[in-house]
C-alpha cells in the first residue's frame, strides 16, 4: 500500500503554529514510521470482518488479514513537509508498506476467488484518516462500527478496533448497524473530510509462487502443539493497562453482572486480555444463540453460555480470573471469535468461520480479543487507599480456569458430535454446566496466565495525567496532563463563563490546555477526564483566553454537580509545563 500520513495542525493556535511544524520537521524517521503503522492498523477492522462487507461472504470473499505488525516493512518515500489537504494544514510524509502472508495452500483462494491462481491479484480501498490519532475526538461516532459490540465499547485509543470508512447516518440505534450507542448526524466520510482530511488508497494483494527462503523471512509466530489448538495469553497486549474514572448508572448491566461494587464514580483499573491459538487445529466452541433467535443455539442447553437478561445476549462465565490485590473478580466472555491473525505461518488459514457470535471459536494462528476499553474489562480499585501516595499490587489473569475450552483434541460420539461431562458448576438457574469432553495437550494451562506489578498512582491520576507516547500533541489528547489540585464551584447544569492565564514563561511563553473535569463528591477528588467527557479543553495563550462550558448537573444524592477540577497541560509536548491560573467570570 502506497499512503500519506501526518500530524493535523488545525487546532494549535496560531501563534504558536509555525514553529510546530518545523519542530514536526525535524522529528526523525521512526516518528513518522510509528505514525504510518498507526494509520496502517485502522485497516484491520475492514479485513477481519471482510465477508460481511461483501454480502456476508455469499460473494466468495472472506478475512483478507495483514500479516502482524512484526512483519510489516515500511518505508518512507519522501521527506516531511508542510502542506494543506482538503482545507487542513498538515505536516504529513509519504509511505510504502509491504509484507509476505505465509499461509496455507487453499487459504487465498477461501479468502478471494481472484487469489486462487499464481499471478492473481485482489485492490481493497481505502478511506483513511490522514492523521490517525485523536479520531474519535475529532469525529465521535462517525466512523466507529459497533456491531455486535456491546455499547459503550468504543475507546479513544482503540479505533482500529471499530474503523470503519463505510459507516454512515442511521435512523435508529442497533446491535447489527455501526450505531448502538450514539446516533451521528454525518457519514465517516464526511466527518473526516469535515474535521481531518483523508486519503484514499487500496492494498494490494497478489498471490506469489512459493519460496521457502520467503516464509523464512516472514514467518512469525511459534507453534506450540503441532496435533491440535493451544491457547497462549499475548503477555505483551495484557501488560497494557491503565486507570479510568467512571460513573456507573443505577441502572446499568456492569452492576447487575457485579462488574464494579457499587454505583455512582468509581475508579477502575482497565486491561486488554487475548488469547492465541498456536497450536495448529482450530479451537472449535459451538454455535451460541446470541441474536436470540430461537435457534442454533446448542451450548446454551448444556449451561456452558448463560443469558443475561440486562446485556441481551449470552455470556460464557468461565473465560477468566483475575485479581488485583485485594480485588478479585471473574471475566466473562460475550463473544470468543477470531479477531486478530497474530502469527504468519503455513499451518495457519487466512478464512475461518468465526467472524460472528453465533458461532464462535478460535481459529489456529488466531487470536480472541478483548481491549481495554471494554465493559467490564476491569478490576473495581475504588476502595484501594491511594489518598496519600501510589499503591502498586500485582495484576494477574489467568484464561480457560476451568478447562471448558479445549486446549487440545475434542472427543466426539460416533456421529462426531462433541461429547458433554457435568461439572461441579451450576448457573444462576441451579441448572448443570456441562463441559466438553477434550483429551487435553500435556501442559495446556502453563501459557494461559501471566502477573505483573501494576501501580496505581494517587487519587485524581489516570492514564491521561501519563505521557504521551504516540507523538499526540494538542487540546484533544488523551495523555500528559497534569492535576492542578484546583476545584471550580458553578451552578449544576448551567452555561458557565471561565477566564484562564498562563502564569511565568517570559514574553512569549508557549500556549498551555486547560481541561476541566468533573468533581466527585463521593471520591473527594477530580476524574482525571478525557478529551470527550470534559466540561471544557480548551488552548491557553499570555495574556488570557476565556470561553465557556456547561457545568456538570446533578447526578444523584450522592453528586450534586456545580464543582469542576482543573487539569492541565502543553499545547505541544515539547515545550515548557507553565502554571495556568483560572477564575470563574
Amino acid at each position: 500500500m502506497s499512503s500519506q500520513v501526518g500530524v493535523l495542525l488545525d487546532e494549535i493556535p496560531a501563534s504558536m503554529r509555525n514553529r510546530v511544524a518545523q519542530r514536526l520537521l525535524g522529528k526523525p524517521s521512526s516518528f513518522w514510521v510509528d505514525r504510518a503503522r498507526n494509520q496502517i492498523a485502522l485497516t484491520t477492522y475492514r479485513l477481519v470482518f471482510r465477508q460481511y462487507f461483501y454480502g456476508g461472504g455469499f460473494s466468495g470473499k472472506q478475512q483478507l488479514p495483514l500479516p502482524p505488525k512484526e512483519v510489516q516493512q515500511v518505508s518512507l518515500t519522501s521527506t516531511p513537509r508542510r502542506a494543506t489537504v482538503n482545507g487542513h494544514d498538515y505536516v504529513l510524509v509519504d509511505y510504502n508498506v509491504s509484507s509476505v502472508l505465509v499461509t496455507t495452500f487453499d487459504s487465498p483462494k477461501q479468502a478471494d476467488p481472484a487469489l486462487g491462481r499464481i499471478g492473481g491479484t485482489v485492490d481493497e480501498p481505502f478511506i483513511l484518516p490522514i492523521d490517525p490519532e485523536l479520531v474519535f475526538q475529532r469525529t465521535g461516532y462517525a466512523c466507529m462500527d459497533e456491531a455486535e459490540f456491546p455499547p459503550n465499547s468504543v475507546d479513544s485509543e482503540e479505533v482500529d478496533s471499530f474503523y470503519d470508512q463505510d459507516c454512515n447516518i442511521e435512523s435508529s440505534l442497533s446491535s447489527l448497524g455501526c450505531h448502538q450507542t450514539q446516533l451521528v448526524n454525518e457519514s465517516c466520510v464526511s466527518a473526516l473530510d469535515r474535521k481531518i482530511g483523508r486519503v484514499n488508497t487500496a492494498i494490494h494483494f497478489e498471490r506469489v509462487p512459493w519460496s521457502q527462503a520467503l516464509a523464512d523471512q516472514f514467518r512469525h509466530g511459534t507453534i506450540t502443539n503441532t496435533a491440535g489448538s493451544d491457547l497462549q495469553l499475548i503477555e505483551e497486549e495484557f501488560r497494557s493497562h491503565r486507570v479510568v474514572y467512571r460513573y456507573i448508572p443505577s441502572d446499568s448491566c456492569t452492576l447487575v453482572e457485579q462488574c464494579v461494587g457499587g454505583a455512582g464514580w468509581r475508579r477502575l483499573l482497565q486491561f486488554s486480555t487475548s488469547d492465541r491459538n498456536t497450536g495448529t487445529k482450530t479451537l472449535d466452541i459451538g454455535a451460541v444463540d446470541y441474536y436470540l433467535s430461537g435457534k442454533n443455539g446448542y451450548l446454551s442447553d448444556w449451561g456452558l453460555f448463560e443469558l443475561s437478561a440486562c446485556h441481551q445476549h449470552y455470556h460464557f462465565m468461565h473465560y477468566g480470573d483475575f485479581h488485583y490485590g485485594p480485588e478479585i473478580e471473574r471475566k466473562n466472555g460475550f463473544c470468543l471469535q477470531s479477531t486478530a491473525r497474530v502469527m504468519n505461518h503455513e499451518q495457519g488459514p487466512l478464512t475461518n468461520r468465526y467472524g460472528g457470535c453465533d458461532y464462535q471459536g478460535v481459529e489456529a494462528s488466531w487470536a480472541d480479543q478483548y481491549k481495554a476499553g471494554l465493559e467490564c474489562q476491569w478490576v473495581d480499585v475504588t476502595t484501594i487507599d491511594t489518598s496519600a501516595q501510589e499503591v502498586t499490587y500485582p495484576l494477574s489473569f489467568t484464561s480457560n480456569p476451568d478447562g471448558f475450552l479445549c486446549e487440545g483434541t475434542p472427543i466426539l460420539d460416533a456421529q462426531g458430535n462433541p461429547v458433554f461431562e457435568p461439572t461441579e458448576f451450576r448457573t444462576e438457574t441451579g441448572q448443570v454446566v456441562y463441559r466438553p469432553a477434550c483429551t487435553r495437550y500435556p501442559g495446556w494451562e502453563t501459557n494461559n496466565g501471566h502477573s505483573y506489578d501494576a501501580t496505581l498512582g494517587v487519587d485524581g491520576t489516570s492514564y491521561v495525567t501519563l505521557p504521551c507516547d504516540r507523538g499526540q500533541i494538542g487540546p484533544l489528547r488523551n495523555c500528559g496532563f497534569q492535576d492542578d489540585v484546583t476545584t471550580f464551584n458553578c451552578t449544576p447544569g448551567a452555561m458557565t463563563t471561565m477566564r484562564c492565564d498562563i502564569q511565568g514563561g517570559g514574553t512569549n511563553p508557549p500556549p498551555q490546555v486547560a481541561r476541566l473535569c468533573e468533581y466527585s463528591f463521593g471520591l473527594s477528588t477530580g476524574t482525571a477526564c478525557t478529551a470527550q467527557d470534559a466540561a471544557a479543553s480548551s488552548p491557553v495563550e499570555k495574556g488570557g483566553t476565556t470561553f465557556t462550558f456547561r457545568c456538570p448537573a446533578a447526578r444523584d444524592a450522592v453528586e450534586p454537580g456545580g464543582r469542576v477540577s482543573l487539569y492541565s497541560a502543553q499545547v505541544f509536548p515539547d515545550d515548557n509545563k507553565l502554571a495556568i491560573t483560572c477564575a470563574i467570570q
